[in-house]
Order: structure tokens, then sequence, then C-alpha cells
């Protein structure tokens, strides 16, 4: 488990080995939420859109091609 200290400014410095396997560069947004008596630090999508996508289901996966079909064939 690593451990970090919290500066006079309130700033922590994420270990190198968190920074490794979550991927992380210089610049790069996190994420931070406090579940009970604990903070959850995850790396934040890239984009709004990203972060969408990852909450669709598998439902509406290809529907985009399935609309589009069902049009041509309404045009026929």
């Amino acid at each position: 488990m690593s451990t970090a200290t919290l500066s006079s400014k309130s700033q922590i410095v994420l270990p190198a080995e968190v920074r490794r396997r979550l991927g992380l560069r210089p610049g790069d947004r996190l994420v931070i939420e406090v579940e009970d008596d604990h903070v959850v630090v995850r790396k934040a999508p890239a984009s709004d859109v990203d972060a969408l996508a990852e909450l669709r289901s598998e439902l509406w996966r290809g529907y985009a091609r399935d609309l589009e079909q069902a049009r041509n064939e309404w045009d026929r």
C-alpha cells in the first residue's frame, strides 16, 4: 500500500506506483470522490463524451446502424 502526506497547502503527491498503474501524466484530470470515510481518486475520462460512452448499455450499441437500416427499408 502506498502512502502520501498532506502538505501545509493541503496538497498531496501521488506515489509513482499509483501514477504508473493509472497511466497518469502531468496535466491529466482526476475525479475525487468521498465514500463514507475514505477518498477515491480515479483518472477522469479524456472528454465528457467518453464519460457518457462508458455509461451506455449494450442495448443501444449498434442502434444508429439499425435505425439507418429501418429508414432505408421504409424508403423502398
